[in-house]
């Protein structure tokens, strides 16, 4: 599943649920603040970033979480 791929794979661990406990789905992309705490999902089948003003929005939430 990893092997020769470009993004990372992550897996929850049973005492953190973040998948339950955050309601994420497949294909989430889920941003954190600079200090790691939930900010913001977007889920990239429903918000396609090759279109550009998706690109430009998601860009925004980025640096939104960082100077948040």
């Amino acid at each position: 599943m990893i092997e020769d791929r470009v993004l990372p794979w992550v897996q929850d661990k049973i005492e953190s649920d973040v998948w339950n406990n955050w309601d994420i789905s497949l294909r989430d992309f889920v941003i954190l603040d600079e200090n790691g705490n939930f900010f913001y999902i977007v889920n990239l089948t429903d918000f396609d970033p090759s279109i550009e003003s998706n690109y430009n929005n998601l860009k925004q939430l980025l640096i939104d979480a960082r100077n948040n």
